[in-house]
């Protein structure tokens, strides 16, 4: 593909920063890289580490994938899964159905297969993509491997007309963890994914010349955010999936000239590193850090805006069901003598927040209520759970809001400040888990009478512990196996424990509080996974069955 001398340059899409563009109507999702092909055709688009694209490439094989798909049977509103991975095949793949008018799925690959089984049976997608050659984990659907998908992007194609999405039509769905014990698939418009595209890049600011630094999953909707939309504008996109450490991230940095990085709190502490790498000199193009998905230390933020105070540093908040990101905040200048968190801010153009205690909406600083969004960006609901939707999208005057769960306050300069939660949903390394559904699965294993799931520090980092209360100890084996056959790794706990007897409050409710207390307390500097709750009501760590 390359444009032809004297050719007038595409138009841009409306989210570009330039006034100039911010008239231009919306290209079709499936157009989503076609301005950037058309303009700057031998640009590279992004690198996976392997595997590197430029526009023209990444283009014509979107539309090598959609030609293939239209062979399927695959039309607009159909699901289409792709199990993916950190590649740059998943651009392709996900501008490819959408070509199509229909609905990107990207789920993980490495979950464990009853886990995928059900989804897929709940979906029942047209076609399913797999990156690897895998054998097909269910039957009477479309499955592709990689070497039948390498063929079929391979084959030269011509023009592809894509088919445009309406405004309340799907365009993606992405899979987050349930209360039920039922994983949730948030299904977001398109509308709502043209709506976030603009509301967002006011604040991210990418521009063609951006190169931004990915590290999220594409099982996670921030994906969307640092690579898709992006390249969107024709800014170079970097796939890490290499090991997540310190040194080797900010290397790749340095070495890929990022202007831009987007990283959970977890990774950004990792890239921190205690901060005295954070220099001009380890860092020498970087203009923007985002961090979110998760608390993160404010004296990690302060490390950044310290050492390269021209650098924006933002805090920013969002729910996969409220189309990834919908609050920021930026800092404009490092606290010292702050101890609690940064505030999320406040929310994006087309985005409106109100604040909820009994019933009441809260506008005082200083009063916790439960934070509602509402507005452009709101899902249309969780796929196939009318109920579930029901429960957590109202309307009130007009505006569809969902009610987040997460309880928040304003602070004395109108800012949204996180406070927690109202129930057991946690979020670890920017992965959203929600206890109950590890509960739930724990409390399936026969011979489990009563469980027992939270958060406890451990060396420095929160990790997911489990109380298994069960007459005899053997059901823990049970217990961890079930678990490994339907959880992905990330949700599996990391502390095991085993108490013989109930404890229970005075009203009779299993007294997770008390028990949690007890475990956390020994696992705080232990390296020991496993423990037996004593006659004493203490735990102790064993190893193999045997108390150490």
């Amino acid at each position: 593909m390359t444009q032809s001398v004297g050719a007038a340059p595409a138009a841009m899409p409306p989210w570009s920063v330039d006034p100039a563009d911010q008239a231009n109507p919306a290209p079709a999702l499936g157009d989503l890289v076609l301005a950037a092909a058309t303009n700057w055709p031998d640009r590279p688009a992004l690198h996976d580490g392997q595997l590197g694209l430029n526009f023209a490439e990444l283009e014509q094989q979107a539309r090598a994938c959609a030609a293939w798909l239209r062979e399927q049977g695959v039309v607009a509103g159909d699901r289409v899964a792709v199990l993916a991975e950190k590649s740059a095949i998943v651009p392709v793949l996900a501008i490819g159905i959408w070509k199509c008018g229909a609905v990107y799925v990207p789920l993980d690959a490495t979950q464990p297969l009853p886990r995928l089984r059900g989804l897929l049976g709940r979906l029942q997608p047209r076609a399913v993509l797999a990156l690897d050659d895998r054998e097909p984990a269910v039957e009477d659907v479309r499955w592709t491997g990689r070497t039948e998908l390498d063929a079929a992007l391979s084959r030269p194609v011509g023009e592809v007309p894509s088919v445009p999405h309406g405004p309340e039509d799907p365009a993606y769905i992405i899979f987050t963890s349930g209360s039920t014990g039922t994983p949730k698939g948030v299904e977001i418009s398109a509308g709502s994914l043209v709506a976030y595209f603009g509301n967002h890049n006011q604040v991210l600011r990418f521009v063609p010349g951006s190169r931004v630094f990915s590290l999220s999953p594409f099982h996670f909707d921030v994906s969307i955010e640092d690579t898709l939309l992006p390249l969107s504008l024709g800014a170079f996109v970097h796939q890490f999936r290499g090991m997540h450490a310190g040194a080797i991230m900010r290397a790749i940095i340095k070495r890929e000239r990022i202007t831009h990085l987007i990283a959970v709190s977890t990774l950004l502490t990792m890239i921190t590193e205690g901060g005295r790498q954070v220099s001009r000199e380890n860092f020498p193009f970087l203009e923007m850090v985002m961090t979110g998905a998760e608390v993160c230390d404010p004296g990690v933020i302060n490390v950044w805006k310290d050492a390269l105070p021209e650098v924006r540093v933002i805090n920013v908040y969002g729910p996969t069901e409220a189309t990834i990101v919908c609050v920021a905040h930026e800092i404009v200048t490092a606290d010292p003598e702050r101890r609690s968190s940064y505030p999320i801010g406040r929310p994006l153009r087309g985005v409106v927040a109100r604040l909820v205690d009994d019933e009441v909406e809260v506008h005082e600083p200083g009063r916790i209520g439960e934070l509602w969004i509402g507005g452009e960006q709101v899902m249309l609901g969780y796929f196939g759970q009318p109920e579930e939707t029901a429960r957590r999208v109202v309307e009130v005057d007009g505006v569809r809001y969902y009610r987040t769960g997460d309880l928040c306050s304003y602070d004395e300069n109108g800012d949204l400040v996180f406070c927690g939660r109202n129930d057991d949903e946690v979020k670890l390394a920017g992965r959203r888990i929600h206890l109950g559904e590890i509960r739930q699965t724990v409390l399936s294993c026969p011979g489990v009478e009563r469980a027992a799931v939270a958060l406890v520090p451990r060396n420095g980092h929160d990790v997911i512990a489990l109380v298994v209360l069960a007459p005899e100890q053997a059901v823990v084996a049970q217990v961890e196996q079930l678990l490994a056959d339907l959880m992905p790794e990330y949700m599996r706990p990391t502390v095991v424990a085993w108490s013989p007897e109930l404890a229970v409050s005075s009203t009779g409710k299993t007294d997770e509080g008390r028990l949690m207390r007890a475990l956390a307390e020994v696992t705080r500097e232990s390296n020991a996974t496993h423990f037996v709750l004593s006659a004493e009501g203490e735990f102790a760590a064993v190893d193999g069955g045997v108390r150490v």
